[in-house]
């Protein structure tokens, strides 16, 4: 328990300022939220421990070493796994996302799955309220989030039998489902 606490602290501290792309919410609501399916899934504290810090050295100050002298070397290789290379361009990063998921620990697996249900269904709820509008928030628009989040998806379920599955990343499917059911987009309709 104090290791959640803990990362909870550090987590709202790390992320202090930091507000939701869409929504304009504090941005530990995701990393809250992002816990809390870890958690209502029953897996266990390290993992939800890793959901709070999954973006800290992703896109904060935080340093690897920093995290590691805190939270030790299992939080930190799941948080690692969660971690986008910000020096390759968005396509490359996004396909060294996909790659590592499809090879990735049920565990690793799970907190990819959870960043992007929250992902999802914050920009479900936008969806709803603007429409397209949403996707000119993104460096890629439309396509390329398709491209990425189909793939993402299969990537996470990839090796893994059906009844070790967690009922959040069908959620997640199905929020993928819905954004992009007209992939690929013809922008001549």
């Amino acid at each position: 328990m104090m290791l959640l606490l803990e990362a909870k602290r550090f987590a709202k501290n790390a992320h202090k300022g930091q507000l939701r792309k869409l929504s304009g919410q504090d941005y530990f609501s995701h990393l809250d939220n992002v816990a809390l399916i870890l958690e209502h899934a029953n897996f266990s504290d390290e993992v939800i421990a890793a959901g709070y810090l999954h973006d800290v050295i992703e896109d904060t100050k935080v340093s690897e070493e920093q995290l590691f002298a805190m939270f030790g070397e299992e939080v930190t290789r799941l948080v690692l796994t969660n971690t986008e290379n910000k020096i390759l361009d968005w396509e490359s990063r996004k396909g060294e996302t996909i790659e590592k998921a499809k090879y990735a620990s049920l565990e690793s697996k799970a907190i990819i799955a959870a960043d992007k249900l929250d992902n999802s269904s914050d920009l479900l709820r936008a969806f709803k309220h603007h429409g397209d509008v949403i996707w000119s928030y993104f460096n890629r628009g439309y396509d390329k989030q398709a491209w990425y989040y189909h793939n993402l998806v299969q990537s996470l379920f990839f090796g893994l039998h059906k009844n070790e599955i967690p009922n959040f990343f069908y959620d997640l499917k199905n929020n993928i489902g819905l954004l992009f059911e007209g992939y690929p987009k013809n922008d001549n309709d």
